[in-house]
C-alpha cells in the first residue's frame, strides 16, 4: 500500500499552476520525505561576456534560485559539489568530511540534453530509500514544469504569455516587495514596462506575415539578452511586450529600458533592416493592484507613441510634467485577479 504521505505530496506537486510554486512544493515534499536538514533549486545559466583584458569572447556559467526575488546571480565555482556534477552531467553524492559535516546529493535537471536546473540536497542520512525519493520527485517536476510550459510560453517567442501574466502577477508582485527575510522591500522596488513595436503592421504589410514573426521573435531574443535572468518578459499579443523588472528603482528600470530600446534601433533586422519601439512604465507601488500598474504603463506607453515613438517614458515623470494625468480609482473600482 501506498505511504498516505508521498500520496498526499504528489496531489499537492500535481495541483501547481505556477513553476514558482511548483518549485517551492517540490522542495517541501522532499525535505518532509527525506528528512533533509537543507535543499536549495538553482537554475542553470550559460551567459556570454567578453573578457575585458583579452577582448576574447567567453562562456561562463551562472546558478540562480528562482525562489530568491533578488535574483542574486552565483558563480558556479562557488559551488565545488554543484560544478562536479556539471562535469559529469549526472547525479552526484558526495559524503561528510571535515568542512562539510552531512551528505551533500546533487540533482542535474537534463532537458533536450542541456543542464537547465541543479537540486542540492543536504542531509544527516542518504540511503536508497532517499534516492528513490528524490528520483521520483523530480521526475515529477520535469513532467509538471513541461506542462505548465505550454500552458504559459508563446508559441512563437516562447516568451510567457498573457495568461501567464494573469495567473500569476499578484503573486510576482509579492515576491517584489518583500525578500528572502520576509521584511518588506523599498516600495519603489519594481517595474512594469510595456513594449509596442513601432509601425508593425506595415512590416507585416510590406515584407509579408512570415518576416513579421521573424521579427517578432528577433525581438524577443534581444529581450532576454538584454534583461536579467529573474526579470520577467512576455509577449501580449501581436507586437505588444511586457516585462516586470525586479530590484530595482526608477533610475535602474530607465537605464534598462533605455539600453534595450538603443540595443533595438542599432539591430540589423533581415530583409526589415530597422525596427524601433515605444515603451510606457510604472514603478510598482505596493498598494496599486495589478490593473492600475497596467493602466499607468500603457498610459505613458500611448503618450510615448503618439509623441515621436522610438522612446522610454515614465508614468510617474509624465505626471509630474503635467504631460499626462494621474490615474486614481477607489478599492472598489478595481476588477481584481483571482
Amino acid at each position: 500500500m501506498l505511504d498516505p504521505e508521498l500520496i498526499q505530496h504528489l496531489s499537492e506537486l500535481t495541483a501547481q499552476r505556477d513553476r514558482h510554486h511548483l518549485i517551492s512544493a517540490t522542495i517541501q515534499a522532499i525535505n518532509k520525505l527525506t528528512g533533509a536538514k537543507e535543499s536549495t533549486f538553482f537554475d542553470v545559466h550559460k551567459v556570454r561576456h567578453t573578457d575585458p583584458k583579452s577582448g576574447l569572447v567567453a562562456q561562463k556559467i551562472l546558478l540562480v534560485e528562482p525562489l530568491d526575488p533578488t535574483g542574486k546571480e552565483h558563480a558556479v565555482g562557488t559551488f565545488p559539489d554543484i560544478m562536479n556534477c556539471l562535469n559529469r552531467r549526472s547525479h552526484t553524492t558526495f559524503p561528510p568530511d571535515n568542512k562539510q559535516p552531512l551528505t551533500r546529493s546533487v540533482f542535474p535537471i537534463i532537458v533536450d540534453q542541456e543542464v537547465r536546473s541543479i537540486f542540492f540536497h543536504k542531509t544527516d542520512h542518504y540511503g536508497q530509500e532517499e534516492k528513490d525519493i528524490l528520483s521520483f520527485a523530480l521526475k515529477i517536476f520535469v513532467n509538471m514544469e513541461e506542462l505548465l510550459k505550454t500552458k504559459d510560453q508563446d508559441p512563437l517567442t516562447g516568451l510567457l504569455n498573457r495568461r501567464s501574466f494573469d495567473e500569476t502577477i499578484s503573486t510576482v508582485l509579492d515576491q517584489c516587495n518583500h525578500n528572502p527575510k520576509g521584511e518588506r522591500m523599498p516600495a519603489q522596488g519594481a517595474c512594469l514596462a510595456i513594449f509596442d513595436i513601432d509601425h508593425f503592421k506595415k512590416v507585416n504589410d510590406v515584407f509579408g506575415h512570415a518576416i513579421g514573426d521573424e521579427v517578432l521573435i528577433l525581438f524577443a531574443r534581444l529581450m532576454e539578452q538584454v534583461f536579467r535572468h529573474n526579470d520577467r518578459i512576455y509577449r501580449f499579443g501581436g507586437e505588444e511586450f511586457l516585462t516586470l523588472l525586479v530590484d530595482a528603482d526608477e533610475e535602474k528600470a530607465n537605464a534598462a529600458l533605455e539600453r534595450f530600446r538603443e540595443s533595438l534601433e542599432n539591430y540589423k533586422f533581415p530583409q526589415v533592416d530597422q525596427v524601433t519601439v515605444s515603451i510606457g512604465y510604472v514603478m510598482v507601488n505596493e498598494s496599486d493592484y495589478p490593473p492600475v500598474l497596467l493602466e499607468k504603463s500603457d498610459k505613458a506607453l500611448y503618450f510615448a507613441k503618439n509623441n515621436g515613438r522610438n522612446q522610454v517614458c515614465s508614468f510617474e515623470a509624465l505626471v509630474a510634467n503635467g504631460n499626462i494625468a494621474n490615474i486614481e480609482h477607489a478599492a472598489d473600482d478595481i476588477e481584481l485577479w483571482d
